[in-house]
């Protein structure tokens, strides 16, 4: 009981400094500190507000970002359905999936394949195909290989100290030497996930 009263009380310390906040200009982020937690909380964008306001939802905000790589509004409903459908089986937000998607593959072309072999939208390599428990093993289907990407992606989560690391390991940069400039993957990870979350 006590850790829940501690909870409530960090939640509403943290609204009330964030409605103070408001009322005097204050720098993006604002940090409350209570003894053993520390609370981070960056005021809402105009974007995010909306979003509340109108009930834009999560699933509109990928399909949003998704046709503005292709015209194919039947590709987008399909990838978008299937970013949804394995994001939540493996409880992952979709910004990041997008991001690791657009920095796999920004034309959103499930054919592409890689000089390395790698295939389709997420850019899985072939010795994957039937070891996830995915649909099929056609890793040129738009559902089979996201379900094989985000599977991956979760599992090196689960076996990673933190989400760079895990990144890096679906980029295949586990020593650095695979990929050239291989280590910057994440940042392009990130950047891609900040604009599509924003945007």
């Amino acid at each position: 009981m006590r850790i829940k009263s501690l909870a409530i009380g960090i939640v509403l310390t943290a609204a009330a400094a964030g409605m103070m906040a408001a009322a005097r200009p204050t720098p993006a982020t604002l940090d409350v500190r209570v003894p053993g937690v520390v609370v981070l909380a960056t005021p809402p964008s105009l974007n995010d507000v909306l979003d509340i306001v109108l009930g834009k939802g999560e699933e509109a905000r990928v399909t949003e970002m998704l046709s503005a790589r292709t015209s194919d509004a039947s590709r987008v409903e399909r990838i978008t359905a299937a970013l949804m459908r394995e994001a939540k089986r493996a409880n992952l937000q979709a910004p990041l999936l997008v991001g690791v998607l657009l920095t796999e593959n920004p034309d959103l072309e499930p054919r592409a394949t890689s000089a390395a072999g790698a295939r389709g939208l997420m850019q899985v390599m072939p010795f994957h195909a039937g070891h996830w428990g995915c649909p099929s093993s056609d890793l040129f289907d738009i559902d089979s290989n996201i379900c094989y990407g985000v599977r991956i992606l979760a599992d090196n989560l689960r076996h990673s100290r933190d989400l760079r690391s895990a990144l890096l390991r679906y980029n295949g940069c586990v020593r650095g030497t695979n990929t050239p400039d291989c280590y910057l993957y994440a940042a392009r990870v990130y950047r891609l996930t900040r604009r599509n979350d924003v945007n």
